[in-house]
């Protein structure tokens, strides 16, 4: 199985995105990106796991969702886009790498590749050549750059 362990604020949306969106409606996601994640997955054949600060919104049974993780997953299938799974949350004491080695360590298919879609540089570690780094506040979040080098790494073979 392949991954795209997909944040959403930085990558979702930008700066230029919230000048122009509607701030009295929930309009968190920018829906123009959600195509260049299909392009990553109708490329790669990966799944989406949600490694943003947006999962605690989100669960693998909608009737568990809230407000937000029921306009997550509406938004996301306007696309053909559906959320797979999302990273644990393991308190204040860690980060969103250790979140996703944690993930990755009890997968329980078999994981072939995976790519980490994500505005913010963390110390990424072993983690850095999976690693694609969006720029919201002088680019649009995900853009067709990113698209390119997660696709490269979701089907490099070894």
């Amino acid at each position: 199985m392949k991954v795209i362990f997909l944040d959403i604020d930085g990558v979702l949306n930008s700066r230029a995105y919230d000048r122009k969106r509607n701030w009295d409606e929930l309009t968190n996601i920018d829906e123009s990106r959600l195509p260049l994640v299909k392009n990553i997955v109708d490329e790669t054949g990966a799944r989406i796991v949600l490694s943003s600060t947006w999962k605690t919104h989100w669960d693998k049974l909608p009737e568990k969702c809230d407000t937000d993780g029921i306009y997550i997953n509406e938004t996301f299938a306007k696309f053909g886009l559906e959320i797979y799974d999302k990273t644990p949350d393991l308190g204040i004491d860690f980060d969103r790498p250790d979140e996703i080695k944690a993930w990755l360590d009890c997968a329980r298919e078999t994981i072939e590749s995976f790519v980490i879609i994500d505005d913010y540089r963390y110390a990424w570690g072993k983690l850095a050549d999976r690693f694609v780094k969006t720029n919201p506040h002088f680019g649009l979040g995900l853009e067709n750059e990113h698209v390119q080098k997660a696709v490269e790494i979701l089907n490099k073979t070894d």
